[in-house]
């Protein structure tokens, strides 16, 4: 009887001081595709956005396309999203979206501040953002697979007071591990990727350059199996932000899981560390018009 006291003591306890993910304005998607891959895969993302509020919420997304420096302009397109809906735009970077054909890079997902009045401490722009990219089935037995990505919080990303976690990573002769990251930040920022195997041996370490509000994805370089990746930034501005992740991918499917980085200051040295926090609003890059974006065709349900 004592034990089960102190357990609903100790429940009691974590409901009252843990804290949930909350929605907000800004999100990213930190990887979205159309392109061929591995195998014959073919991989597209599909988003949806969600308003929960009782009044017309507008929203922008911008995309970033991979390996390159986006700072001067990127693609964006401007949302509408009507009381309480929740819009489907599938295969937004195909036809009929951004129609990025071979593309890959992430997605900036951020309620338009100058259209609406947000306020600084106020829940009035915050939405919810959820992903799934996935590739058709490359034994040609028909159906989908595909991995959810959720909308990252903007204010949650990697900067100099954290460390980035991703764990649960396999290379070897059934599976592969892709690692990857993206940038709201207008410079270069340098990030350091060390691999561990299961008994935490670094079995590799190297650097990536992440280009200014960029995106960049590479391949595990050593054999693991269950091993950790930790991220961490160094060097670049000092309020640089980027949101790191890693997919798993079965070589004779295609089917992926998404890794979503868990962020610490644990594991960071004192010198390594920093005080200051993630910015919630930020800057971006300029626009490109996309003419193509059929918001008509996805609120038909066409697919």
């Amino acid at each position: 009887m004592a034990q089960r006291v102190l357990m609903l003591v100790l429940l009691a306890a974590f409901a009252a001081t843990g804290t949930a993910r909350e929605l907000t304005s800004a999100y990213v998607v930190p990887a979205a595709a159309n392109a061929t891959g591995n195998g014959g895969t073919s991989w597209h993302t599909d988003l949806t956005l969600s308003n929960p509020h009782g009044y017309d919420l507008p929203i922008t997304i911008a995309l970033l396309p991979s390996n390159r420096d986006n700072s001067v302009s990127v693609p964006m397109v401007d949302v509408e999203l009507f009381p309480y809906e929740s819009l489907n735009l599938w295969d937004v970077l195909g036809p009929g979206g951004f129609d990025a054909f071979e593309t890959t890079g992430a997605l900036l997902v951020y309620a338009d501040d100058s259209a609406i009045e947000c306020g600084a401490s106020s829940s009035a722009c915050d939405f919810a953002v959820f992903s799934r990219t996935y590739t058709l089935d490359p034994t040609g037995r028909g159906g989908e697979f595909g991995q959810a990505i959720p909308g990252f919080p903007a204010n949650l990303g990697l900067d100099n007071s954290v460390i980035a976690y991703l764990p649960q990573l396999l290379e070897d002769a059934d599976f592969r591990t892709n690692i990857g990251a993206a940038s709201w930040t207008d410079e270069w920022v340098q990030v350091r990727l060390e691999l561990q195997d299961a008994a935490g041996q670094i079995v590799d370490r190297h650097d990536t350059w992440i280009p200014p509000f960029g995106h960049a994805q590479w391949r595990l370089r050593a054999g693991v199996v269950g091993g950790m990746a930790v991220m961490f930034i160094v060097d670049g501005p000092s309020d640089a932000v980027l949101y790191p992740y890693a997919s798993v991918v079965d070589w004779a499917t295609g089917d992926p899981v998404y890794v979503e980085a868990q962020l610490s200051p644990v594991g960071l040295t004192a010198q390594a560390a920093g005080a200051r926090a993630a910015r919630k609003s930020r800057a971006l890059p300029g626009r490109v018009g996309v003419p193509t974006f059929s918001l008509e065709r996805a609120r038909a349900g066409v697919r």
